[in-house]
């Protein structure tokens, strides 16, 4: 009997730290405020564009900003890291 009482007082213990570990995580994650910019460290607004290229779209997954830009009959598809503030890849297609 004393063997379930501690049983169940522990699991308590461990329900109690792991709640508190997860909610400790999202109020962490929702209260940054960082600055993010790109490896030459402007802002990530200040892109290297060429003259006469548009972007198409723009979508932010994970942490990344993921743009497809259009120059004339190519088209470009950039990859930041939002979190490391640097150009992960750059992928051109024709």
């Amino acid at each position: 009997m004393k063997f379930l009482k501690f049983i169940v007082i522990l699991m308590g213990i461990l329900i109690f730290l792991g709640t508190t570990a997860i909610i400790y995580i999202v109020f962490d994650k929702l209260s940054s405020k960082q600055i993010f910019s790109d490896d030459k460290n402007h802002n990530i607004n200040n892109l290297d564009l060429n003259e006469g290229s548009e972007i198409i779209s723009s979508n932010i997954l994970d942490d990344k900003l993921i743009l497809v830009i259009k120059l004339d009959k190519a088209y470009k598809i950039v990859i930041y890291d939002l979190k490391k503030n640097k150009k992960i890849n750059v992928i051109n297609i024709k």
